[in-house]
This record gives structure tokens, C-alpha cells and sequence, in this order.
């Protein structure tokens, strides 16, 4: 990891500064605290609001000129399709969503850490020096007010890319020991071109759109995509028809009903499919009729790109594996009302970068 390009990441200029009333908790109070296996180890208020702030800021660089001031206060549902429910049942706000996903951060950065000589992982002489000189550069970078404002100090600054260090060695070591071997069939690739009559209606309040649309004219699209499954020229039959058409590449070992992006009536459909045969029309609950054509039962450069995704997908499942079992020895306790007062009310911004509050 390019240490530079992270410190460049978090010279910031201070947007806002809000007055915080109440008792300020202490940099020196305890805000994590780790059962080791009996040693007993601590996460400081200091350097968990820093850490916290510092991972705010990298995200107000990127999202909030598209989402909004409000962004943090947000819940899942204002500002994303998908929900997150807490541990009450309500919705979380992005803050909180944000700040969950940090704290897994810190407990895999430690867990990591604890572990690292277990798989041969230290750092070096050039490790640390590059660690002291980004903290350096970090600190001189930003304004006092940013500083302040980010909870820094170079000690912090060190401890977390010292964390990072770590955890990306111990990641990648891991991950290179990892059996990442997948077969031709475990990645095997059909691809088909498919012609699609929507009966969703994009002037539709509703969810899918299909009750918009009156039984007549779903008769009518059905009709055209008749004519597409039966014509000699599918290409040509479904630009006349005026069809919706792509290409979709699926895993033939997968079962239908795993396929994430499309329908499994359309994947078991084209699974009975040879290279140039053409499907009966395929109606699909809520999204329309499909029409589809097997280019390739064996697609050669999508399955080298499947191959590529599933090796990556078998090395990461090996590092979280064991990540996971290092885990089950450590226990971590957080003080939930020192966490709280970790707020992302002040907002962050490069130092040539445009305000967003």
C-alpha cells in the first residue's frame, strides 16, 4: 500500500466546526477494550474518535457533493434502496451504518496485528520509516483547526497505518497460501443474447410497475415476442419489434435460482439451449417476456474472466476463515456511551477542494 496516496487522501481544510456541549470524554478513556486470551489490551477514546473522523472524511470527499449535508444524519432508507435495521429494530443512520462498519475495521486490523508473526508477517525498517514519514507529512499537511477538528496527532496517525501495515501484509500472505484452484467446470460460461418485452411502466408509483399495465396490451408485447422466438432472423425480428436486447453470460454449474442479476426461468430456459437455438417466450412475474438466443454454451473469454473472479473469491474466503477463527479467541467490549459521543456532525474537505456545508 502507497502510504503517500493515503495521507494525500486526508489533507483536509476544516468545512464546520459545531460547539459540543456536555462533559468531553477524556482522549485517555477507554473506548474498546480486548480480552486477548487473558492479556488485556485498550483502544483509547483518542485514538478511536481519530480513526473514526479520519474514515469520515475520506467518505465526505466522495459522497457528500452527491448526497447532501445531511447525509450522516440519513437513515439507510433516505439515502440507499437497501435498509439496515440496529440492534433495536429502527432503521440506522449513515452515521451509525458508518460507524459499525469502522469498528469491525479496528477489530480485524487488531486481530491481524496479534496474529501477524503466526504467518510470518513483520515489518520491516522501509515498513516503519514510511510509516513515521506519512504520520510527518499527515500532521504538516493540515491546518491546526483540521487537526483538531480530525482528533489528530501524529502518535494517532502512526498507530492506525501501523494497523493497516499489518493487516494488509497478513491479508495478502494468507491469500497467496490459499488454494485458489478452480476448474473448467466450476467456471464454465453460456452466454445468450436476450430480446425483453417489459410490462413495467415507468410512470408506475408501485414497486414493479406490472399492475400498470392493462391485459391487452401484456397480450400485444407477448404477441411481438412471438414473433421474435418464431422468426428466422432473431436479430432482425427483435430490432423490428422494437425489443429491449443484450447479452448475459451465467454459470452453467450454478442452479438457476443462485443466479443474482437474472431470472432462473430465463437460466433454466437457456440451460436446454445449443449454440443458434432460440427459446419459446418466457414470462417473467413482474418484469415481462423474454425471448432468448445461445450464442456460446461455452464462452472462452468470459470464462478466463469467471475463473479470475472465482480464484479471488476462494483467496478472500480463506483470509476471512481465518480471521474468523482468530477472532473467536478475542473478545471485544465497547462502551457504548463513549461511542456515541463519536459524532459526524463537522464536515470534511481537501484543501483544494470545494465546501460541502
Amino acid at each position: 500500500m502507497n502510504r503517500n496516496k493515503v495521507v494525500a487522501a486526508i489533507a483536509l481544510t476544516t468545512v464546520a466546526c459545531t460547539a459540543v456541549t456536555g462533559c468531553a470524554p477524556k482522549a485517555t478513556d477507554t473506548v474498546i477494550t480486548i480480552d486477548n486470551n487473558g492479556k488485556e489490551d485498550k483502544l483509547t477514546y483518542g485514538y478511536v474518535n481519530f480513526v473514526c473522523k479520519y474514515n469520515q472524511a475520506r467518505i465526505d470527499q466522495v459522497d457528500l457533493q452527491y448526497m447532501g449535508k445531511d447525509y450522516w444524519s440519513q437513515t439507510a432508507q433516505q439515502s440507499s434502496s437497501s435498509s439496515s435495521q440496529s440492534s433495536s429494530g429502527s432503521s440506522e443512520t449513515n452515521e451509525e451504518s458508518a460507524k459499525d462498519y469502522i469498528y469491525q475495521n479496528m477489530q480485524g486490523q487488531y486481530i491481524a496485528k496479534q496474529h501477524a508473526s503466526e504467518v510470518g508477517v513483520k515489518l520491516t525498517s522501509d515498513d516503519k520509516k514510511a510509516i513515521e514519514k506519512a504520520a510527518k507529512k499527515f500532521m504538516s499537511s493540515n491546518s491546526d483547526t483540521a487537526i483538531k477538528q480530525v482528533g489528530a496527532t501524529e502518535e494517532y496517525v502512526e498507530d492506525y497505518l501501523e494497523y493497516e501495515t499489518y493487516y494488509e501484509k497478513v491479508r495478502g500472505k494468507l491469500e497467496s497460501e490459499a488454494d485458489d484452484t478452480v476448474t473448467d467446470k466450476e467456471a464454465n460460461q453460456s452466454t445468450f443474447t436476450y430480446a425483453l418485452f417489459s410490462t413495467k411502466s415507468d410512470s408506475s408509483s408501485s414497486a414493479s410497475g406490472d399492475s400498470e399495465m392493462s391485459a391487452k396490451d401484456k397480450a400485444k408485447l407477448k404477441a411481438k415476442a412471438g414473433k421474435v422466438a418464431a422468426a428466422a432472423d432473431f436479430d432482425k425480428e427483435a430490432k423490428a419489434e422494437k425489443a429491449d436486447t443484450s447479452t448475459y453470460s451465467y454459470t452453467t454449474a450454478e442452479d438457476p435460482a443462485d443466479d443474482e442479476a437474472m431470472d432462473e426461468k430465463v437460466i433454466a430456459a437457456a440451460q436446454k439451449l445449443q449454440n443458434g437455438e432460440v427459446s419459446d417466450v418466457i414470462e417473467v412475474k413482474d418484469r415481462g417476456y423474454y425471448v432468448i438466443r445461445m450464442d456460446k454454451t461455452h464462452d472462452e473469454s468470459a470464462t478466463k474472466d469467471k475463473k479470475k473472479s472465482l480464484a479471488s473469491q476462494k483467496r478472500e474466503a480463506a483470509f476471512n476463515k481465518q480471521m474468523n477463527t482468530w477472532k473467536k479467541k478475542i473478545r471485544f467490549t465497547l462502551d457504548k456511551k463513549l461511542w456515541k459521543q463519536i459524532k459526524f456532525t463537522d464536515l470534511f474537505t481537501t484543501a483544494s477542494g470545494n465546501a460541502t456545508r
